[in-house]
């Protein structure tokens, strides 16, 4: 008997002991969800893209002008836009006071195209500054993780040709609690903003082909081509790179291609397009006349989704390279038809759709 109570008092003290270490693990562990366990870094949020063009900043896309419901520009004339860059603070608790972010202008500009371009200038990013307007601080309320940046853009003046970056940082302020995040790629944001319209943005360009004129006569073998990216003028007239020639070329700005869409009908939803250039010396000539016709159509599987297909057809122009080749001009002939596609979502204003696949 005595025995069997050593037995039962032995397992019981084992038992009282597993339940006081069991409570006071569950206690501590409970005490790491109610206190901080990261400093609440204020951050961009404006991941870096990891490929095409513009590997090492952001491409942010907005519409070329911001209207109100009726119809009006929001900002007051065509070519005003806007975009509200996300701002954020880290951390595993609740914001617990108000927070006063502060962003200035970035002077990394002239480190990024050194590191990412070396010696090639002309694939160098230009400062945007001049061309959007933002307050220098932003509240975030107790309680809320995030706020936002609004950015004024005027798109009217500038020349897409050349490439664009807006350098923004968090400027270190304790007082207000604002403790800037150490890692560069989230307290610095380079933003590549694109306006776009309805005409703009890259179309796959397979179907379109450039063959070499000697003498008034064509070459019987064409070259391929793959996408061609249109870059933004005005609510009706886009650019793009004669032939072969693209963004990364040096020699792209003497080869700007204009196409101004002109509309047949009240939607807006065919017409033709009128192709020039303003460099006299490529001797460009528009063969016959491009139409265009835009196609909406619901997705199969998602019905939310429209998909908004622009189609250019009959395109036919030559242009002369007079630089490639010292010394020598080359004629070219480049037809065919491309086209763009757009997924909306339905369920979303058009304008917040600032990424298009």
């Amino acid at each position: 008997m005595q025995i069997m109570n050593k037995i039962f008092s032995n397992r019981y003290f084992i038992a009282l002991a597993a339940a006081v270490v069991a409570l006071t693990a569950g206690t501590s562990c409970n005490d790491e969800w109610t206190e901080e366990q990261y400093v609440q870094y204020v951050s961009f949020k404006a991941p870096l893209d990891k490929e095409g063009n513009s590997v090492g900043v952001t491409t942010v896309y907005v519409p070329y002008t911001r209207y109100n419901d009726d119809g009006t520009p929001l900002l007051g004339a065509e070519g005003m836009s806007r975009y509200q860059l996300p701002i954020i603070i880290s951390g595993s608790t609740d914001n617990a006071r108000d927070v006063t972010a502060h962003v200035a202008h970035s002077d990394t500009l002239d480190i990024l195209n050194t590191e990412r371009f070396g010696n090639r200038q002309e694939l160098w990013y230009n400062d945007m500054s001049a061309y959007a307007k933002y307050p220098e601080s932003v509240k975030i309320p107790k309680g809320q993780h995030t706020g936002l940046l609004p950015i004024e853009l005027d798109f009217r003046n500038i020349d897409l040709n050349e490439r664009y970056v807006l350098p923004l940082t968090v400027v270190e302020r304790p007082e207000d609690g604002c403790i800037r995040n150490p890692r560069k790629n989230y307290a610095t944001a380079m933003l590549r903003i694109l306006p776009y319209t309805d005409y703009s943005g890259v179309f796959q360009a397979t179907n379109v082909k450039f063959y070499i004129v000697t003498d008034g006569v064509t070459d019987e073998e064409p070259g391929a081509m793959t996408t061609i990216q249109t870059y933004v003028v005005d609510e009706n007239t886009v650019f793009f790179y004669a032939g072969t020639f693209n963004e990364s070329s040096q020699l792209r700005k003497h080869f700007k291609v204009f196409a101004r869409f002109i509309p047949s009908n009240d939607t807006g939803n065919i017409g033709t397009v009128e192709f020039y250039s303003e460099n006299e010396k490529i001797g460009f000539v528009q063969n016959r006349v491009a139409s265009y016709n835009i196609i909406e159509q619901e997705d199969e599987v998602q019905s939310y989704i429209m998909r908004r297909t622009l189609i250019i057809s009959d395109i036919d122009y030559t242009f002369n390279d007079y630089l490639t080749a010292a010394g020598s001009v080359i004629t070219y002939n480049v037809v065919g038809n491309m086209t763009m596609e757009r997924k909306l979502n339905t369920q979303m204003p058009i304008e917040d759709q600032i990424i298009f696949e």
